[in-house]
């Protein structure tokens, strides 16, 4: 291992207010899956390094919080795993690639007297992930990418609903090929029976969305779920 640095700084602006800085630079040497995975290992992987740079701001005023961080990597030797031309899956090094963009999230959270509590979230990341070598975006990375929920809880019963969007997305490294964008909304009910026992009962993919997350394998339809929890 090479060494290693990091740097970091946090300034309060206001009481509603932060800023934070962020630098260091990152060794990660291949795992014994990455080399000796039968059907897929790669003996002969090489260490992956990289320099990152993030600034992140927070923003917060009573029940509401929005956070936005802005990031580049560099990254040299990555490591990743990917289909082969037999269409198996095995960890590859991309000599330099580039990755850089902006993450956002909003929360609303707030309890409305003594039996209501809402709690609202929504995160958007817009990413750029490309191998500076043949200018070409790395494949299976979105370069949008929503998700949001919303929870409304009444004494013993919630009730919630999420939503998923998911950019297109290349299947090939000549970016020829790609999978379309989808969207995914699942809504849900929980009931505390007892203090230590929960049941559920949830509507998977309710606009029945034919998608796949990657090339040949389609997720199901709308499909429902029911989950009975015991904790101690």
């Amino acid at each position: 291992s090479p060494v290693l640095y990091a740097v970091g700084t946090s300034y309060k602006v206001s009481n509603y207010f932060i800023t934070k800085f962020n630098f260091s630079k990152n060794f990660r040497i291949p795992t014994f899956n990455d080399l000796y995975w039968q059907q897929g290992g790669n003996p002969d992987l090489l260490p992956e390094s990289a320099y990152q740079f993030e600034t992140v701001n927070e923003f917060k005023l009573k029940h509401f919080s929005f956070t936005i961080t802005g990031f580049y990597n560099k990254i040299k030797d990555l490591i990743s795993w990917k289909p082969n031309n037999s269409q198996l899956w095995q960890p590859v090094n991309t000599d330099r690639v580039l990755t850089y963009g902006v993450e956002t999230g909003l929360l609303y959270d707030q309890k409305i007297k003594t039996n209501h509590h809402l709690k609202i979230m929504v995160n958007y990341g817009y990413t750029i992930s490309e191998n500076e070598d043949t200018g070409n975006r790395l494949i299976y990375v979105p370069q949008h990418k929503l998700t949001s929920g919303v929870a409304y809880n009444y004494k013993k019963m919630t009730i919630y609903s999420n939503y998923l969007f998911n950019g297109a997305v290349y299947t090939s490294f000549d970016n020829a090929y790609f999978l379309k964008e989808y969207n995914v909304v699942n809504l849900g009910v929980d009931y505390q029976i007892l203090r230590e026992v929960t049941l559920g009962f949830q509507i998977n993919n309710i606009w029945n969305e034919h998608y796949m997350v990657m090339l040949q394998r389609p997720f199901p339809g709308r499909n429902y779920t029911v989950n009975f929890n015991f904790n101690l």
